[in-house]
């Protein structure tokens, strides 16, 4: 960059050396030195558009790069003005600018949205925003060739140290990060296929959900005087009384509701549910005129911590994480982990204790793999206790002396 110390925009510039020459090559960008990173020589994440700025330098980056490798195979005469020129050809408007790793992830997300849910096209947002800053506070310029088992481990290094995140999260990003690698390789834009070989093994979680007595006290608990509260409860009983997620509870209406069923397409996986109605969840859909009073997320997971403090539910709680190979312990009352999630939960495990097949379960709740399945269950004392008096009771069994 020119005058890097001075007070005013000055122009960005690459400088190439190869052979005991150098080429200065002016980006057309400029920038306040005060924004501009020596250490990674990008613009600053802290300036407006410098992700437009560091994705043109990347593409300048590659592009002479790209251009001094092809001029080197095919023997070519390399000075200044034949790298200037090729360079000026790979970035005029012909739609020939070389193309970035994330200029890559941006057009598999945007593909993406097509076919898969807003919470989804989150998750690709997030994993880029997590690289973004990789890319930045440790100076590794990401590319498809970068992309090895080095960067596995330097960028699973910085989910723990630097984004705090715990083993189970950052298998989800490894996992998010190898759909658009496989991807990108099934279109010929990477040819590298190092990532194969990454590992992210996820945990089983601590999975928390209520028992029948907490679910009743809350669902009978008067609520009157709130009438905030008294939807949020609602809200969520129809969740435990249904098995749907908290994505699909916002869509259900009375269109949806026939013969005694919630019949519609799942948001998140696009199957087709069919959701007999008990007496209680009939019975919250009545209440509302079978328009449920829904809010966001997130206000809802706060209203549902205040709701299970106010119906006693401060069980402690412990559950586990693992963060690197650190095992974290964390006790609470059992309110403080309540949230929409605890609503499926809790329908799963309570369906099973009372004694429904696991096959039932599964085609309400739209699971069509055990393995995912089994995600969601508690198996308790309860339940090994109910099927082993069931299974070998005298009254039961079929090796009963008669």
């Amino acid at each position: 960059m020119k005058e890097p110390t001075g007070k005013s925009e000055t122009l960005i510039y690459l400088f190439f050396h190869y052979k005991g020459a150098r080429l200065k090559y002016s980006t057309g960008e400029t920038i306040l030195p005060k924004f501009w990173n020596e250490e990674n020589q990008r613009a600053s994440i802290s300036l407006k558009g410098s992700s437009e700025i560091n994705g043109l330098i990347d593409r300048i980056e590659e592009g002479i790069k790209k251009i001094y490798r092809e001029g080197l195979t095919y023997g070519k005469d390399i000075t200044n003005v034949y790298l200037k020129e090729k360079l000026d050809e790979e970035l005029n408007d012909t739609g020939k600018a070389v193309k970035t790793f994330f200029d890559y992830f941006n057009e598999f997300t945007e593909v993406q949205k097509s076919f898969k849910t807003y919470r989804t096209i989150q998750k690709y947002n997030t994993l880029k925003s997590h690289l973004l800053q990789f890319q930045s506070k440790k100076v590794y310029n990401l590319s498809f060739e970068k992309i090895d088992i080095r960067f596995n481990e330097l960028f699973t290094a910085f989910c723990i140290t630097d984004l705090n995140l715990v083993n189970n999260s950052i298998a989800k990003y490894i996992k998010t990060l190898k759909t658009f690698l496989h991807w990108a390789t099934d279109r010929g834009y990477n040819k590298s296929l190092s990532f194969v070989k990454f590992k992210a093994k996820e945990r089983d979680a601590d999975i928390i959900y209520l028992t029948e007595d907490e679910l009743f006290t809350l669902y009978n608990k008067d609520l009157s005087k709130n009438i905030a509260l008294d939807k949020v409860r609602d809200t969520f009983c129809f969740g435990c009384f249904t098995g749907l997620r908290y994505s699909d509870i916002t869509r259900v209406t009375k269109e949806n509701v026939k013969g005694g069923e919630i019949n519609f397409i799942s948001e998140k996986t696009t199957e087709k549910l069919s959701i007999p109605l008990n007496e209680y969840s009939e019975a919250i859909l009545k209440k509302y005129n079978y328009s449920l009073p829904v809010i966001s997320n997130q206000k809802t997971n706060e209203h549902l911590k205040e709701l299970g403090k106010l119906a006693e539910l401060d069980e402690p709680i412990m559950i586990t994480r693992f963060k690197g190979a650190e095992e974290i312990q964390v006790t609470k009352p059992k309110y403080e982990f309540i949230g929409t999630h605890t609503a499926r939960r809790t329908f799963v495990t309570l369906s099973l204790e009372k004694g429904m097949r696991p096959e039932i379960v599964m085609s309400i709740t739209g699971h069509k793999e055990y393995n995912t399945f089994k995600k969601y269950i508690k198996i308790t004392n309860k339940v090994k206790n109910i099927d082993m008096k069931r299974i070998w009771n005298k009254e039961s069994s079929l090796l009963a002396v008669i």
